[in-house]
């Protein structure tokens, strides 16, 4: 029962229809490119992380991942709606800290502890780039990024743990000076 407790709330964060309310796929127009970017990353991250317990037959990491996960969201739900921050953009409430940071750096930790940081690195780097769209759309403050980010990494070095698995899997980030264009690439 607890697993299927666990499932629909990790299941309701990602598509949107939480308890609470809040739909992140259904967004104002007025958001940007940047915003909206971040708003799919935040729920690509931890798909990826539990999708590659699938693919792995990772059982441990599995339980691993939901525990750093729940854990991390409910740290951050609960000091959301406890300390009640008015965001930066004058809504009411609920700043602090980001959720979507917590739930990009829950999968990005979780990639990064488990399976080393030739995959950890590039999650950490999306991840971080959720925590600028936050800040960037004037969703959050820095603090509440960084809040959120401090309580997944944490809630990941206390249920994680390292396993090494070999894979022809590589990936680099790459410059373009004459296009002025950064690159992201994987190699499978």
């Amino acid at each position: 029962m607890k697993k299927i407790i666990f499932f629909y709330l990790f299941l309701s964060h990602i598509l949107g229809s939480t308890p609470w309310g809040y739909n992140p796929l259904t967004r104002s127009n007025n958001d940007s490119a940047i915003e909206r970017t971040g708003d799919y990353i935040q729920l690509a991250i931890p798909l990826a992380g539990l999708g590659a317990t699938y693919y792995l037959d990772d059982k441990d990491g599995r339980k691993q991942f939901w525990n750093s996960y729940i854990s991390s969201l409910s740290i951050t739900y609960f000091l959301k709606y406890s300390i009640d921050k008015t965001r930066p953009n004058g809504d009411c409430c609920e700043s602090f800290p980001s959720g979507h940071t917590a739930s990009a750096f829950a999968g990005a930790m979780f990639i990064q502890n488990r399976y080393g940081y030739k995959y950890g690195i590039p999650s950490i780097a999306l991840a971080s780039f959720v925590g600028y769209s936050r800040v960037e759309g004037n969703k959050h403050f820095w603090e509440d990024v960084i809040a959120g980010a401090s309580i997944s990494t944490l809630m990941n070095f206390i249920f994680t743990n390292k396993k090494y698995i070999e894979s022809n899997f590589d990936s680099r980030v790459a410059y373009n000076p004459k296009e002025n264009k950064l690159f992201f690439e994987f190699y499978f």
